[in-house]
């Protein structure tokens, strides 16, 4: 029986203060967002510390269009012990001045806020707001959607730190939970919540082709990135296509350091003889509108994904996944039920997936049909809810 939202757990005098650093809106600040909102909507009060580098660019944009009190922080980049041995004075001089400047603003707002916990997703954010969060007592939530740092001991020392600060883990997939116990976390302190497929303010642009070809549609949405798989999904539709399978290609998504790549993409493309069947659309704010209709979404990411919100949204509007078996991924598809997952990271095993899927369609409608109730049973809003209003009632 589905819970209805009056039964759902309240958060009443619950007040949480949170920080996001990047500018650009990937998963990350998506998935942390929608924790934002579901807090919101079972009574806790939420305020966003953003990077005062545009005012939050896309992440403070985003926030303030769903009503949350925004506060800039002046948070760095990435930390590096090539950079601090390269020019140790200046790195020295130049990160201690953001860290007690981002403590300093952090603190005024929990004077200002008085907030009942905190929020954070990630430990470059910690390392910047340490200063404040080591002169207060105030329950520390953490959202991990990623890794542990493990390839760089420096990071992973200021990751640990985080951990040691922290009153509650969230994980947001088993394979990043079990990273974290892994690392000599006790299990009790890790909760698993799978994200909640976003929704956003922004208006679907429609670009008139769903109406306009008949064709099957694949679908990627995400950064342009070679970690993603992009390549792989370019050389393995060329091979589609030139089996005379009728479909073409959207490739969704961008980011202000894509250009290399992007470039390289495009000559690729171009080389394949194939601009008119792979188009790429650059960042779309709502890309709900690529899933719709006839069509196929495809998530071949070669390093090990903590979780894709994008499989959560293609599965909301009904349509069926492909993916790698990719970090979390193949926890959220069930392999020729509502999704494929290929049998290796592989351009073979991504033609071989895709040759299978698109053979039947009406096993493919069936598929999106499964991968639609799948959602409602496991990742509806509702159980996203309670989960999360369970773990700011249990700190």
């Amino acid at each position: 029986m589905r819970t209805e939202p009056s039964e759902l757990p309240r958060l009443q005098n619950v007040r949480v203060l949170a920080a996001l650093n990047s500018i650009e809106l990937f998963g990350h600040e998506r998935g942390n967002i929608e924790v934002f909102k579901a807090l919101r909507d079972v009574g806790a009060e939420v305020a966003v510390g953003v990077n005062a580098v545009d005012d939050g660019g896309a992440v403070g944009e985003e926030l303030r269009d769903f009503g949350f009190y925004t506060f800039p922080l002046i948070l760095g980049n990435q930390w590096s012990w090539q950079w601090l041995k390269r020019d140790p004075f200046f790195i020295w001089w130049k990160k201690a001045k953001q860290v007690w400047l981002s403590s300093w603003a952090f603190e005024k707002q929990i004077k200002e806020f008085q907030p009942t916990h905190i929020h954070l997703g990630n430990s470059l954010v910690y390392s910047y707001l340490s200063l404040a969060l080591m002169r207060c007592k105030i329950p520390l939530v953490y959202r991990m959607g990623d890794a542990p740092p493990t390839d760089s001991p420096f990071n992973l020392r200021i990751w640990k730190l985080a951990i040691k600060r922290t009153s509650r883990i969230v994980a947001n997939s088993n394979y990043i939970r079990e990273l974290i116990i892994n690392q000599r976390v006790k299990a009790n302190k890790v909760n698993l919540i799978y994200n909640l497929a976003p929704t956003s303010r922004s208006k679907i642009i429609d670009t008139k082709q769903q109406n306009s070809e008949p064709n099957c549609r694949i679908v990627y949405v995400g950064q342009l990135a070679e970690a993603k798989g992009v390549m792989d999904l370019i050389e393995a539709f060329a091979q589609i296509h030139a089996a005379k399978l009728p479909v073409v290609l959207d490739l969704v998504g961008g980011s202000i350091y894509d250009q290399s790549f992007r470039n390289a993409v495009k000559e690729r493309i171009a080389e394949l003889g194939l601009p008119a069947q792979i188009r790429l659309h650059g960042q779309v704010p709502n890309p709900e509108f690529f899933f719709r209709g006839n069509c196929l979404h495809v998530a071949p990411s070669r390093w090990e994904e903590p979780m894709a919100n994008v499989v959560l949204e293609a599965k909301r509007e009904g349509i069926p996944s492909i993916i790698y078996p990719s970090g979390g991924l193949p926890e959220v598809v069930r392999h020729q039920m509502d999704g494929y997952i290929c049998r290796e990271k592989s351009i073979p095993s991504l033609i071989e997936a895709l040759k299978w899927m698109l053979e039947s369609p009406k096993r493919l409608a069936q598929m999106g049909v499964a991968a639609r109730e799948d959602f409602e049973i496991r990742f509806n809003r509702e159980r996203f809810l309670r989960q999360w209003a369970e773990v700011y009632r249990s700190v």
